[in-house]
């Protein structure tokens, strides 16, 4: 597709510069520029946009992704605007643990980011703007560990501003007392998704009696939030004094009292008024079903990561066997891979696509660089490592017969990279609004359509062998889970969709096809997918706390920074 962006000249959209569709047009990378191309050619006519769009890119500050200009067809009819590329991760990346504890990311980055959200809200209402719809979808975070977490805000031509309103906005920000859209009601979405941001859940969840799991609106409505001295909230939920004290009674003010008004910043530090209890799950589950096995701690250097051939990462960037307890790396990044081969280790660093070998008994390695191709990033599923290009998909193989190991090319499968998200052992694609869960086994990659991830954000997923699991996330801000278990050939699949409290998704899934689960307080769920057994089992020492991941065919966890095993008692 030929377009022109104004001020800029003629560019051409190929099919790879695909990035997603949503309610209103589809989105286009090209190099560092942003496309949006709506999907009512009339809108813009309609709608004034050409007007909006021009007054939408006098917003000069560097975390609002404001249009730059508008994109012209070959006649020279508007037909979208153009923005800067800002990489980033979903906001509601942050809210889950896992995320955290892998990254390095900490209480005063929460701090940083949500003073990062809140500059931009507050510049925005400076230039008359209203953001209206700011949920967790549209928020960018930028974190690197050692540097301050920024954030930027997308989806900036919904805005109020000038003579144009703003008509959609998602339940779960929502400020239901409010008859009209104004700075109040943008600092309540704001303080919705900055709470997450501190501890993980959303206001008005948790557990109190009289309302159903799905009732989070009337719990809106009721301002029946966390602070009410009924709810009882997973163990999983981080203590609300990793809030700086006045916003956290100023959060308590405004979810629990219904009180409206701008909130101190983030920074401002001090004691809250009275500090919020958090009132912990209640169960009458008895201990003893379960036996509870450490198998590697490190004093002051926690565990941040198991990958299922028994390597680990500490928080110090050390890798270590775990069968051994020996070293295996030093200085490996959070972002890392591990895979086991036979002549040792092989660990990806995916921001330089370099490889270190490791040999077994071996520290250091040698460093290596997949040639001739250059990689956007490497993504591995199980034991094997594939390249990103910006068309393909690449299997990477360890050679190490001559004199210096390199990764060598294999098979090959086109992709759509640019609309592709990338998580542990799986990957999706959104093709035009059509969802391809993206998934590697022992015969090659599949890609297999999913009519139940269509719409839906996918926020975290794991794989192995026959089955993958996901967390998703609707238009109507609803967090939602999605298990696919499919037959040998992978072109066929059962499906579950039910329910999720938040974008946590802990579970671990064994190569023999058997997955646990902890999705409440003193109960874990095993099952297995292909055969339909489930069990349920009830023990005091199980809590939603517990991090689940697999080494082998063992089910182990991470709890302050320890690596324990759990095993049925005998």
């Amino acid at each position: 597709m030929k377009i022109v962006l104004e001020g800029r000249g003629a560019v051409t959209l190929r099919d790879g510069d695909y990035v997603t569709s949503g309610g209103e047009g589809s989105i286009y990378r090209t190099g560092q520029t942003v496309v949006k191309l709506y999907t009512d050619a009339d809108k813009m006519a309609r709608d004034g946009m050409p007007e909006k769009v021009k007054m939408l890119a006098r917003l000069q500050h560097p975390g609002i992704v404001a249009p730059h200009g508008l994109v012209l067809d070959d006649s020279g009819k508007p037909i979208g605007f153009y923005m800067p590329f800002v990489d980033g991760e979903p906001m509601s990346r942050v809210f889950v643990s896992d995320y955290r504890t892998r990254t390095g990311f900490g209480e005063w980055d929460a701090v940083a980011l949500t003073q990062c959200m809140f500059d931009i809200v507050a510049y925005a209402h400076t230039k008359q703007a209203l953001l209206v719809d700011a949920n967790e979808l549209n928020w960018l975070v930028h974190f690197t560990k050692g540097d301050a977490a920024a954030a930027s805000v997308i989806d900036v031509d919904s805005w109020a501003i000038g003579r144009w309103p703003a008509t959609v906005i998602m339940p779960s920000i929502r400020d239901w007392s409010a008859k009209t859209f104004s700075t109040e009601t943008d600092w309540f979405a704001w303080a919705v998704v900055a709470f997450q941001v501190f501890t993980g859940i959303h206001p008005y969840k948790g557990r109190i009696e009289g309302y159903k799991p799905g009732d989070l609106v009337r719990r809106m409505k009721d301002n029946a939030s966390v602070f009410d001295r009924r709810a009882k909230l997973p163990l999983s939920v981080r203590g609300f004094s990793c809030i700086p004290g006045p916003l956290l009674d100023w959060f308590q003010a405004t979810f629990q009292h219904g009180k409206r008004g701008s909130p101190p910043a983030p920074t401002t530090m001090g004691k809250p008024a009275k500090a919020a209890q958090i009132m912990r799950a209640v169960t009458t589950a008895a201990g003893g079903a379960l036996v509870f096995e450490n198998l590697f701690a490190r004093a002051g250097d926690p565990v941040t990561r198991v990958w299922a051939n028994g390597a680990a990462r500490l928080t110090s960037g050390e890798v270590v066997d775990l069968a051994t307890g020996g070293t295996i790396a030093h200085q490996v990044p959070a972002d890392a891979e591990v895979i086991k081969v036979p002549e040792g280790w092989v660990i990806s660093l995916p921001t330089t696509t370099d490889f270190a070998h490791i040999p077994f008994g071996g520290t250091g390695g040698r460093r290596f660089i997949a040639q001739p191709v250059p990689l956007r990033r490497v993504f591995r599923a199980g034991e094997t490592l594939f390249g990103v290009t910006d068309r393909e998909l690449i299997e990477l193989e360890l050679n190490d017969t001559g004199s210096r190991p390199r990764m060598i090319m294999d098979r090959r499968w086109n992709i759509l990279v640019g609309a592709t998200t990338w998580l542990d052992d799986v990957a999706v694609t959104d093709v035009f609004g059509n969802a391809f869960v993206v998934l590697p086994h022992a015969g090659g990659i599949s890609q297999i359509r999913v009519p139940e991830l269509d719409g839906r954000t996918v926020v975290t997923g794991k794989a192995c062998s026959q089955f993958a699991a996901f967390t998703v996330l609707d238009k109507q801000g609803v967090y939602g889970r999605v298990e696919l278990t499919f037959d040998k050939t992978f072109t066929r699949y059962q499906a579950w969709v039910g329910p999720a409290d938040g974008p946590e998704l802990n579970m671990a899934i064994l190569p023999r096809g058997v997955v646990a689960t902890i999705t409440d307080d003193f109960e874990i769920t095993i099952f297995v997918p292909t055969t339909g057994v489930v069990n349920k089992v009830r023990d005091t020492g199980v809590s939603t706390a517990m991090k689940l991941a697999t080494w082998g065919e063992r089910i182990v966890y991470l709890i302050d920074g320890a690596v324990w095993q759990m095993m049925m008692a005998p």
